[in-house]
């Protein structure tokens, strides 16, 4: 089974110190990359047999393992950023005092971890260990270090793309601007999850009251030479930024529906697009719809599609 691309969780435009450029370029480049690595290791998975040399399997596992792990710690980092990271609820930060002590020492802690990988690698990581049944810091100097049955609730990439663009080589700014950033009501749903045994829930910022096409399914229906209006409708100011669109699509503005809807056919299905697959694409979607076209929008937009591998061409 081939993993597909999830979309973006965080509105990348919305962050407090961390650029919109950084975010979608970590997201499409380095998570894309461990979902296209992911699947091209299980093709190879896929074909081994009893001739394939031990060290060949004992490689393509390694290399399995190391795709999850930084497949899975990605999903974990952007889910987590995205709310007001000074403004600790009340509730959290009395689980922080029942762990650490107090906040100041977690956060001592936790911050004191980023630091000592400054220049380095890996991540850091809050954890609820299920068999100590608590809380507790560690860093991960590779995708696939983790406790034994411990659930990952708070992640931070200390990879130097992660934070690269936006600071050079000042790992501390990088690290005080992602305090100001944590969702920690994202961090609460999975302590609440991990601490009553229950697999971590998945933050999904998709609107399932539309239909909708994944990155996957788009490229697997033009592959096969489906018919399919394929429609950019990235606002206009979104737009100007870039030079590219995805193959074979055609931008218009979303703001003018009613001047370009005659341009599009009623017999062929319209997959609609925006940046990150938020709100313009369905409300385009949602307008198509109620004028009789089978329009769906495609779950994470043009960057979940980027971050797939999908081809792009220059827009004129």
């Amino acid at each position: 089974m081939r993993q597909e691309i999830l979309p973006i969780p965080v509105r990348p435009w919305t962050l407090n110190g961390l650029s919109e450029r950084m975010i979608v370029s970590h997201y499409e480049n380095h998570y894309g990359d461990a979902v296209r690595a992911l699947n091209a290791v299980s093709g190879e998975l896929a074909a081994v047999d009893v001739g394939t040399p031990g060290y060949r399997l004992r490689a393509l596992k390694r290399d399995e393992l190391m795709a999850l792990g930084a497949i899975e710690l990605h999903e974990l980092y952007f889910g987590n950023l995205g709310g007001e990271g000074n403004k600790i609820p009340e509730d959290m930060r009395a689980t922080l005092e029942e762990h650490f002590g107090t906040v100041a020492a977690w956060r001592r802690e936790f911050v004191g971890l980023a630091q000592s990988l400054a220049g380095g690698s890996g991540w850091v990581v809050l954890g609820w260990s299920r068999r100590q049944r608590r809380l507790y810091n560690y860093i991960a100097d590779d995708d696939t270090q983790t406790g034994i049955d411990t659930a990952p609730v708070l992640v931070l990439d200390m990879y130097e793309h992660a934070y690269h663009i936006d600071f050079g080589a000042n790992a501390t700014a990088y690290v005080d601007a992602f305090m100001r950033n944590v969702d920690w009501a994202a961090v609460t749903r999975r302590i609440g999850a991990a601490s009553a045994d229950r697999p971590l829930p998945q933050d999904d910022p998709v609107d399932h009251s539309l239909p909708s096409l994944s990155v996957e399914e788009l490229a697997a229906r033009l592959a096969k030479g489906e018919p399919v209006q394929v429609l950019d409708a990235r606002p206009r100011h979104h737009i100007s930024r870039t030079v590219d669109l995805m193959q074979g699509a055609i931008w218009r503005d979303p703001d003018r529906v009613d001047e370009w809807i005659g341009e599009l056919s009623t017999d062929e299905p319209v997959a609609v697009y925006c940046a990150y697959g938020f709100h313009v694409g369905c409300s385009v979607t949602r307008t198509l719809r109620e004028r009789g076209f089978d329009a769906r929008f495609i779950r994470g937009g043009v960057s979940a599609w980027y971050a797939a591998g999908g081809a792009r061409s220059l827009r004129t």
